[in-house]
C-alpha cells in the first residue's frame, strides 16, 4: 500500500510540475523604497518580463498581455530570451507588437534570441535592410542607452547585450549627475558585477528562471550554474547598486517548474 502511495505521489508531483505550475503565472509586486529611485519614479509602475521562450502565440500569451494591460504600466522592461533555441521568431514578434506603456517599452536580447543568426536581426530591423523593424514599437538596446524625462528627472535606460559586439560600450558612458537615474537591462544577472558598488544603478535581469525547480544552492553549484548560485532570484543589493532577477514566464530545456512559478514582476515607487 505504502509503495503505491509513494508512486502515486511522485506521479502527481511530476504531472503538477509539467502541466500545472508552468502555466500558473503570478503577479509579483515589489515596492521600492530607495531614495534616489523614488524621486524620479514616484507614483509610477514598471513591468518586468523575461525569458518568454515562446513557441506559439495562444491563450497563455493573450492572458499575459491582458494582465499587463490591466496593470497599465508606465514602463515595460524586457530582458531577453523571447524564443525557443533556434525557434520560430514569429510568435515572439507577434507578442512584442502588442506591448505598450505610457513612457515606452525597452528591451535587450538573450542568448536564445541569437541562436539563429539568420533571424536574430529581425528583432531590430526589417528583413534585408538596416531600417528599424515595423513589427513592433519596442526600443531594443544593444549596448546602448535611451533617455526619457519623468517627473522632471532625466532617466537613462541602458541595455547590456553580451551577444552583440560593440566596442563603443562602456559603463564609463554612464556618469550621471545627481538629477539623473540609471536603469540597466541585462539578460544575465552576472553583469551586475561589472558595476562598482559605488554606482547608483538599478538593474533588471533574468536568465536564471529561478532555477525552474527550487533546488538548494549547493546543487546549483554542483551543476555548474554560477548565475543561479550567485543571483538565482529576487532583489540583490551591493553598496549603492540594486538588482532584481525575475523567474520569467517561460521555460527552457524542458517545460517543468516546481515551487518556482512563472511571474510578471511589477515595481511600484
Amino acid at each position: 500500500m505504502v509503495k503505491y502511495l509513494i508512486i502515486s505521489l511522485i506521479a502527481g508531483l511530476l504531472v503538477y510540475g509539467r502541466f500545472v505550475e508552468p502555466d500558473m503565472v503570478q503577479i509579483r509586486t515589489i515596492d521600492i523604497k530607495t531614495d534616489f529611485i523614488n524621486k524620479a519614479l514616484k507614483g509610477r509602475k514598471i513591468v518586468h518580463l523575461s525569458d518568454l521562450h515562446l513557441s506559439k502565440f495562444g491563450k497563455a500569451e493573450i492572458k499575459i498581455l491582458k494582465t499587463i494591460d490591466q496593470i497599465n504600466p508606465d514602463l515595460i522592461f524586457l530582458t531577453g530570451d523571447y524564443i525557443k533555441w533556434k525557434g520560430d521568431i514569429k510568435p515572439a514578434l507577434n507578442f512584442l507588437s502588442r506591448l505598450k506603456a505610457k513612457h515606452g517599452v525597452f528591451a535587450v536580447m538573450g542568448d536564445y534570441d541569437y541562436s539563429n543568426s539568420r533571424t536574430s536581426c529581425l528583432f531590430c530591423h526589417e528583413k534585408g535592410t538596416k531600417e528599424s523593424t515595423k513589427q513592433h514599437n519596442i526600443i531594443m538596446l544593444r549596448n546602448s542607452s535611451y533617455k526619457i524625462n519623468i517627473n522632471n528627472y532625466i532617466i537613462e535606460i541602458a541595455g547590456l547585450d553580451e551577444g552583440y559586439d560593440d566596442s563603443r560600450f562602456s559603463q564609463e558612458n554612464y556618469k550621471l549627475d545627481n538629477n539623473s537615474l540609471l536603469l540597466v537591462l541585462s539578460h544575465t544577472p552576472l553583469a551586475f558585477d561589472k558595476f562598482s558598488d559605488r554606482d547608483k544603478i538599478f538593474m533588471f535581469a533574468g536568465d536564471t528562471h529561478g532555477g525552474q525547480v527550487k533546488f538548494p544552492v549547493w546543487l546549483f553549484k554542483l551543476l555548474g550554474y554560477k548565475k543561479n548560485v550567485m543571483y538565482n532570484y529576487g532583489l540583490f543589493h551591493k553598496g549603492n547598486k540594486t538588482m532584481y532577477v525575475t523567474r520569467g514566464t517561460g521555460t527552457s530545456h524542458f517545460k517543468f517548474r516546481f515551487l518556482c512559478p512563472p511571474e510578471i514582476a511589477v515595481f511600484e515607487f
